[in-house]
């Protein structure tokens, strides 16, 4: 009897399955084109979500003429169609169980509006005029980091030697002018300060080969007049740089403007550390009747070099073409030079040489504070009306210790 009921449940369970309809398809079509010109939509999108299990999607895409054949299985689908810049139709929870045709499906242009956006380029250029040439600093990664003396050495005609002195087409008798006038952070020559300015703090560099009269007469070879850079934007802008490197060199400089209504607020300056060590061995022959004698000079030298150089000052705008600015500069440097030097004479006659050991250490400090207040009026014929009052205090001292034996 058991084995009669349990057949019997069988061949049941084999009838309902066999009576279970075939998983249905169908094919969603329809054509897709732009709602003002009615132009065809090649490769807009077409997405069926099932909307009782959002993980099965199935879709496709237009083709030239913005057709589309979609085949999926039936059942309650989120139908969206999207292209581009262009706004996205949709159709939520559509029972599918036969092919359905949507038509013709129209999109409309999606337009937002941007807020306005400014671009402000800079590149390194160099401009020639007539008694003139005109260096502009970009911000270009070859003097990132660097010191004026850096961007100096980049500028077409003016060289600058390893000490830091600066020569214009060979001669070395140059001055050099800060906005145009004489500074407290480089004096007249300024081969050390140069070496402390941080480079992201100049504008342009122009370089003048034949100054006119209002120029005093120094410098025969002519003059480097650096400007600093001053952002006529209004807010607040700026930069902030740091930078590091090998022989315990580092460094931080600032460049800020806060511009409102006729009131410019600037600062430029940095702070700057270098080091520097290396070593030299000569060897040097002596021939007379008393026979050879020979000397050796074996010398290492340890520099460091570090200091802050700034720039603060307000402008006031009187008008477009004429304003009052007052600054203040400041320079603080500590400059020490460490020196090593073994001499060793002997003759090939004698079996005891001489030797003689001599240690320099050099420390320099300079100090500098300089007050300024300049009134400039410019007319638009080119007519320039300037007048300067500058007052500066400095103070130098240096100190040498020689030991030898």
């Amino acid at each position: 009897m058991k084995n009669i009921l349990l057949l019997f449940t069988l061949l049941c369970s084999v009838g309902l399955v066999a009576q279970r309809p075939n998983e249905q398809t169908i094919n969603l079509t329809g054509k897709v084109v732009d709602k003002d010109g009615g132009i065809p939509l090649e490769y807009a999108t077409i997405t069926l979500t099932n909307a009782r299990d959002p993980k099965v999607i199935t879709g496709g895409i237009t083709d030239f003429d913005g057709n589309f054949n979609v085949e999926a299985a039936a059942g309650t689908y989120n139908i969206k169609i999207e292209y581009i810049s262009f706004e996205a139709f949709e159709l939520k929870a559509q029972k599918i169980t036969s092919n359905k045709d949507l038509g013709t499906v129209r999109l409309a242009v999606s337009a937002a509006t941007l807020n306005e956006v400014t671009v402000v380029a800079e590149k390194t250029t160099v401009e020639y005029k007539l008694d003139k040439q005109i260096y502009n600093v970009g911000k270009d990664l070859t003097v990132r980091g660097a010191t004026v003396s850096d961007v100096l050495d980049n500028v077409p005609s003016v060289s600058v030697d390893v000490d830091g002195n600066v020569q214009l087409r060979g001669n070395d008798d140059v001055r050099i002018l800060i906005n145009g006038k004489p500074s407290g952070l480089v004096g007249l020559s300024g081969a050390e300060a140069l070496r402390q300015l941080p480079a992201e703090s100049i504008e342009r560099v122009e370089v003048i080969t034949s100054p006119s009269a209002r120029y005093d007469a120094e410098g025969s070879a002519g003059i480097l007049n650096i400007i600093l850079r001053r952002s006529k934007l209004q807010g607040l802008n700026g930069a902030i740089t740091g930078n590091v490197g090998n022989f315990d060199t580092r460094g931080v400089s600032a460049n800020l403007n806060y511009r409102t209504g006729d009131f410019n607020f600037f600062t430029t300056g940095g702070y700057n550390k270098r080091g520097s060590q290396g070593n030299a061995f000569t060897l040097s022959d002596f021939s007379n009747n008393a026979g050879l004698r020979i000397v050796e000079e074996d010398r290492t030298f340890r520099r460091d070099r570090g200091g802050f150089t700034g720039n603060f000052g307000v402008e006031y705008y009187l008008n477009d073409n004429t304003s009052l600015t007052a600054s203040v500069v400041l320079r603080d440097s500590d400059n020490e030079t460490n020196t090593d030097n073994t001499i060793t004479n002997f003759a090939l006659t004698e079996d005891n040489p001489s030797i003689e050991d001599r240690i320099s250490q050099e420390d320099e400090q300079d100090n500098t504070i300089q007050y300024s207040l300049n009134f400039d009026k410019k007319w638009e014929n080119d007519g320039n009306l300037a007048i300067e009052l500058q007052y500066e205090d400095s103070e130098e001292s240096e100190f040498l210790d020689i030991t030898q034996s």
